[in-house]
């Protein structure tokens, strides 16, 4: 990430799909770990389950004067209702990772479309893992946030049942990327 950058990046999917919770751990990977400037805006809808589910983070080595995101630079979808409403707000250039296991008819060419919650379910033995699948996926194809941060966030924030599940999830979403990345050269 360049100095004088700011990235916005967009996770949604449906409620239960750990969305605010990735951004929680993107928000502390970036900012308490790494030093950088950060903001999360998180929305969803009244269900608790299934209704939409929004995070919005920007990340920043300069102060962040507006925490809202528009036109992202990376977009994070888990569900078909939100990339419906959502993916056309892209940045041009931008970063689109879809998870396929729940979004049919992505329209975008270079989108990353990788099945995260089948993945988790049959390699990981749990589909709640889906999300920081993704997020292992996104900090090595990007550098965002180091893959180490990642780590480590996850360690300290998420619940400690769920840490050995998190952390393998974040290492076949790298592992994904690098497939990504050594495919391409």
């Amino acid at each position: 990430m360049e100095n004088n950058k700011k990235i916005e990046i967009t996770l949604s999917g449906a409620g239960g799909q750990g969305i605010v919770v990735a951004g929680y751990v993107i928000v502390y990977a970036a900012g308490i770990l790494e030093g950088k400037e950060v903001v999360q805006v998180i929305s969803y809808g009244p269900e608790a389950r299934l209704g939409s589910s929004r995070s919005d983070v920007v990340i920043s080595h300069a102060p962040i004067a507006y925490p809202k995101v528009k036109r992202p630079d990376i977009m994070l979808i888990m569900n078909q209702e939100s990339y419906d409403k959502l993916h056309k707000n892209l940045k041009e250039g931008g970063i689109l990772i879809v998870d396929t296991t729940f979004v049919n008819g992505v329209e975008e060419e270079f989108a990353y479309k990788i099945p995260f919650t089948r993945y988790a379910r049959e390699e990981i033995g749990s589909p709640v893992v889906a999300n920081m699948m993704a997020l292992g996926f996104m900090s090595k194809l990007t550098g965002i946030i180091g893959v180490d941060s990642l780590k480590q966030a996850i360690q300290d924030k998420v619940k400690k049942s769920f840490v050995n599940l998190n952390l393998q999830a974040v290492e076949k979403g790298v592992q994904l990327a690098e497939d990504f990345i050594n495919n391409k050269a």
